[in-house]
C-alpha cells in the first residue's frame, strides 16, 4: 500500500501512528529531497539514501509493506526502477568478487571514494579490505577479502575504525539518485534538446566539463532532466493499492510546485543562467493525475466511512475525575484501551479497577467486554467502533496533546583529521615558530624520493615547509582577532610561550584550590524520583533523545553522591538541555531546596520563565524572574521572599549576583551560556561553585571551560543527537533574486515553521517588509528592529 499525503511531517506522523498497529519491519517513509526546483547545491547524501532504502523496499516487497509518502516525494525525478534493481547487489561470506569490479561497480553507483569512511555513501579501499556505507544500514560495512573471495563481512565503528560484529551477508544499495551518462551520450542529449552547447552560459558550460568527468559537483537539480529517469511515482508498482489523504489540498500543492517550477526557470532564464527552452525539473500535476487515476481509495478530512468508527470521547478535564469515567466506561461493558505515555500516572488514578490490564507495552489479544487496558505509548487520535463497543484514547483525549515522536536516524558526525580540515589561506600555530598561514600542500623531491610537505608562511618573505607526517606540531589558531604572523628567529615567540604558560600556572593555582575545597565539602545527597517526579518525566511533550536519556541519568546520579555536583551539558541550540536542568530543578525543589538559574539576557531569562511555569504548572513550585523585565516593586519582592525561602526558583540575569540577593536555602545553581558573562559574575559564581551543586548548560563552551571537563576536573555530558524534526543548517551565498527569496520563505511555511528575513537599515526596512509581503502574499509579515 502506497499513502500519499501532502507533507514530511504527515509522513511521519502517519508513520508513527502505524507504529501501533504494524511490525517496524512493514512500514517505511518514502522522504523527499528538501531541494527548491533547479537549486544549485551539493546532494544531501542521507536525504537521497533514506530514499533510495525506501524504494529498494517497495520494489523488493512481496506484500505487506505500507510505504507513506509526501506527494512531492513522488513528483521528483529519480534513477529508474531498472537501473536500481541492476546496481543492488547482495554480497555473501564466501562469495568471489573481484575487487576492482566492485569498487567500479560502487563508484558508478555513486559512491564517493575516500580516505576514511565515516558517512552514508562513502567507500575505502586498502589492500584486502573494500570499507563502505551504504543505504540501509546504521552502521559503515568492511569486507574483508582474500584474493577474490570475501572471507569476512564486518560491522564498524565509523569514529574508532575498530570492527564491532560480523555479518553473514549484506546488501549493497546505489549510494545517488543520479546516474551521470558516458561523456558522448550526455554531450548528444543535451545538444538534441538546446542545440549548440556553445551558446550555454559559463556556468552550464562548467557543469558540462565536470559531468562529463564524473563530477557532479552542485549540478544534480539543474541538470536533473538529463541524470535521472522520471517521477519517482513510477517506482510504485502496478498491483499497489494507492491511497490519497485530502484529494484538493494536494491537488494544490501540485499546481502550485508547477506555478514555483516555472516561476523558476524564468528568473533563471531572464538572468541569463538558462536557455529558454530547459526543461522544467519536474511535471508535480501531470505526476499527481496519475497516482489519482491509480488510487484505489480517496481519504477526505471528515470523511464518514461505512465501517462505523467514529471520533473517541473526551473525558472530563479534571485528573480526578478522568480516573472514575474511565472505571464508569470499563463497567458499561465497554472494552477500553488507553494508549498513553502517562501509564504509570493513569494506572493510579484508575485504582484497581475490575478487569483491568496492565500497564503493558503491548496487547497481544483483543480486551474482553468490561475490561480497562493501559498500554505505554500513544497515538495521534484515538477512535470508537460502536459495533463491538471498541474505544480506542489516547494522551490526545486525555490531556489535549500527544507526544511529538522522534525517530532517530543512525547517522553520526566523525570529524577528519587536520589535514582534511585546513583550507588554504588559514592561520594556524607552529608549537615552534608561532602564527604562520597555511598556504597548501606541495610536493619536493629529497635524494631520490618525492615527499609531501606543507608550506608555512610567516612574517615578511620568511617560510617553512613541514613535512606531512610532522602535521601534529601545527594547529589550528582558533584565538579572537586574526593576529600578525611571527618573525622566524628571535625571542619573541618564546617570550609569548613563557607569558602563557606563567598564567597557565597562576589559574591552575586558582582552580586547583577551588576544586579541592570542592571535593572536601560536604554536598547534599538528594532522594531518588518520586511519584511527582515520574510525572512532570512522563508530561514531557517529546521523545527524550538517547543523548538527553543518558545527561538525565547522569546528572541524577551526580545529586545523589554527598559531593558538590560540577557538571557541564554540552549541546547545540533546541537540543534539550533546558529539560535536562529542569529535571534537577525539581528534584532540588521536592527536596525543600532552592534553584538559581542564571542566564546572560532578558530574553532568555523570559523564554526559561514561561518554559518552567508552564512545565511546572501542576506542581506546588513557586518560579519567579530577576530581570529588568521586572518592575523595582516586584523586584523586592522577589528578593524578600527567596531570603524568606518562599520562592523556589527564582530565573535570572546577573542581577541574581547582585549584594542584596541571598538564599534561605540553594541547592542548585544552573548557568546558561557561562562564557557570555563577564570576569566580576564568574567571580561571584566561582564562589557559589564551593558550596552547591552547579549545572553549566552551553552550546558553544569557551576552550577552558572544555578543557577542564575533558582533564577530569569538571563532569561532562554532550547531547549531539539532533531531534528528528531538526533539519539540517544549510547555508547558500547567492545573488539576491526574487524566485530564490520567495522559495525559501514558501518552503519553510509549509512545513509550519517560521522565517527570519534580516535587513540591515531600520531606515528601509518597511521598504524590506513590503516586499516580502509582495513576494508571499499568504504569509502574515512582522517587523521588529
Amino acid at each position: 500500500m502506497v499513502v500519499v499525503v501532502e507533507t514530511d511531517e504527515l509522513a511521519h506522523r502517519l508513520i508513527d501512528d502505524l507504529g501501533a498497529w504494524l511490525d517496524e519491519d512493514d512500514v517505511a517513509v518514502l522522504p523527499e529531497r528538501g531541494t527548491l526546483p533547479l537549486e544549485r547545491a551539493l546532494p544531501e547524501r542521507d536525504e537521497s539514501a533514506s530514499r533510495l532504502e525506501a524504494l529498494a523496499r517497495l520494489t523488493g516487497a512481496e506484500h505487506g509493506l505500507v510505504v507513506v509518502a509526501p506527494i512531492a516525494a513522488l513528483w521528483q525525478r529519480t534513477l529508474s526502477a531498472e537501473r536500481l534493481h541492476a546496481a543492488r547487489r547482495r554480497v555473501k561470506v564466501g562469495d568471489h568478487v573481484g575487487q576492482r569490479e566492485l569498487v567500479e561497480r560502487l563508484v558508478a553507483a555513486g559512491y564517493d571514494p575516500t580516505p576514511e569512511v565515516t558517512g552514508i555513501g562513502e567507500l575505502a579501499v586498502r589492500g584486502g579490505l573494500v570499507d563502505l556505507w551504504p543505504p540501509g544500514e546504521s552502521d559503515p560495512i568492511r569486507l574483508e577479502q582474500f584474493g577474490d573471495e570475501v572471507e569476512a563481512i564486518r560491522v564498524f565503528d565509523p569514529i574508532t575504525q575498530a570492527s564491532r560484529s560480523r555479518r553473514k551477508e549484506i546488501l549493497l544499495l546505489p549510494a545517488g539518485e543520479f546516474f551521470i551518462p558516458e561523456p558522448q551520450a550526455l554531450r548528444a542529449a543535451v545538444e538534441a534538446q538546446l542545440g549548440d552547447v556553445g551558446h550555454l552560459s559559463a556556468t552550464l558550460q562548467t557543469d558540462l566539463a565536470r559531468l562529463e568527468a564524473g563530477d557532479l559537483g552542485e549540478a544534480a537539480e539543474t541538470w536533473i532532466t538529463f541524470l535521472t529517469a522520471g517521477p519517482t511515482a513510477d517506482h510504485v508498482p502496478k498491483d499497489a493499492h494507492v491511497v490519497l489523504t485530502d484529494v484538493e489540498q494536494l491537488r494544490g500543492r501540485a499546481l502550485e510546485a508547477d506555478d514555483w517550477a516555472a516561476g523558476r526557470r524564468s528568473s533563471l532564464v531572464g538572468a541569463g543562467e538558462l536557455p529558454p527552452h530547459w526543461q522544467l525539473p519536474y511535471l508535480a500535476t501531470e505526476t499527481f493525475g496519475a497516482l489519482l487515476d491509480r488510487s484505489a481509495e480517496r481519504l477526505e478530512e471528515g470523511d464518514a466511512t461505512d465501517a462505523a468508527f467514529g471520533h473517541a470521547p473526551i473525558p472530563p478535564g479534571r485528573a480526578d475525575q478522568v480516573g472514575e469515567w474511565l472505571r464508569d466506561r470499563a463497567a458499561s461493558g465497554a472494552r477500553v484501551v488507553v494508549a498513553t505515555d502517562q501509564a504509570s500516572r493513569l494506572a493510579e488514578l484508575v485504582g484497581d479497577t475490575p478487569g483491568r490490564i496492565g500497564p503493558v507495552d503491548a496487547l497481544e489479544a483483543p480486551p474482553e467486554p468490561g475490561s480497562l487496558a493501559l498500554v505505554h505509548g500513544s497515538t495521534g487520535a484515538g477512535f470508537i467502533h460502536e459495533p463491538s463497543n471498541f474505544v480506542l484514547l489516547s494522551d490526545r483525549e486525555l490531556f489535549g496533546a500527544t507526544r511529538v515522536r522522534r525517530l532517530f536516524a543512525s547517522k553520526r558526525v566523525v570529524t577528519r583529521d587536520l589535514l582534511g580540515q585546513l583550507e588554504p589561506g588559514e592561520l594556524v600555530v607552529h608549537i615552534d615558530h608561532g602564527i604562520a598561514r597555511y598556504v597548501g600542500m606541495t610536493q619536493r623531491a629529497l635524494g631520490d624520493q618525492v615527499r609531501e610537505f606543507l608550506q608555512l608562511d610567516f612574517a615578511g618573505d620568511d617560510k617553512i615547509f613541514l613535512p606531512a607526517d610532522q602535521v601534529g606540531r601545527i594547529t589550528r589558531y582558533s584565538g579572537g582577532p586574526a593576529p600578525g604572523l611571527s618573525k622566524l628567529g628571535g625571542r619573541e615567540w618564546a617570550n609569548t610561550k613563557r607569558r602563557v604558560r606563567q598564567a597557565v600556572l597562576d589559574l591552575a593555582d586558582d582552580l586547583l584550590e577551588l576544586y579541592a575545597a570542592r571535593e572536601r565539602a560536604e554536598g547534599f545527597a538528594y532522594p531518588p524520583g518520586t511519584t511527582w517526579q515520574r510525572e512532570l518525566e512522563e508530561s514531557f511533550p517529546f521523545t527524550e533523545t538517547p543523548d538527553q536519556e543518558r545527561t538525565i541519568a547522569e546528572v541524577a546520579k551526580d545529586m545523589a553522591r554527598r559531593r558538590p555536583m560540577d557538571r557541564l551539558v554540552a549541546g547545540d541550540v533546541g537540543y534539550g538541555k533546558t529539560e535536562v536542568a529542569l529535571r534537577a530543578a525539581f528534584r532540588v525543589v521536592e527536596a525543600g531546596r532552592q534553584v538559581a538559574v542564571l542566564v546572560p539576557t532578558t530574553v532568555l531569562a523570559q523564554q526559561h520563565l514561561l518554559t518552567f511555569q508552564r512545565r511546572l504548572a501542576a506542581f506546588p513550585v513557586k518560579v519567579e524572574m530577576l530581570s529588568r523585565f521586572v518592575s523595582k516593586g516586584d523586584q523586592q519582592r522577589v528578593v524578600a521572599e527567596l531570603a524568606a525561602g518562599t520562592v523556589d526558583v527564582v530565573i535570572g540575569t546577573h542581577r541574581l549576583l547582585s549584594r542584596d540577593v541571598s538564599f534561605a536555602d540553594l541547592g542548585l545553581l544552573v548557568v546558561d551560556e557561562e562564557q557570555r558573562f563577564g570576569v566580576a559574575q564568574k567571580e561571584k559564581i566561582k564562589q557559589l561553585r564551593r558550596e552547591v551543586d552547579v549545572l553549566t548548560l552551553s552550546a558553544t563552551p569557551i576552550p577552558r571551560t572544555l578543557h577542564l571537563s575533558l582533564v577530569g576536573i569538571r563532569d561532562l555530558s554532550v547531547i549531539e543527537t539532533a531531534p528528528e524534526a531538526r533539519l539540517p543548517i544549510l547555508t547558500r551565498i547567492a545573488e539576491d533574486d526574487d524566485g530564490l527569496v520567495r522559495d525559501a520563505i514558501t518552503r519553510e511555511m509549509d512545513r509550519g515553521g517560521q522565517v527570519f528575513y534580516v535587513h540591515n537599515r531600520v531606515e528601509t526596512i518597511e521598504a524590506a517588509a513590503a516586499r516580502v509581503r509582495k513576494l508571499v502574499p499568504k504569509a502574515r509579515v512582522a517587523i521588529g528592529h
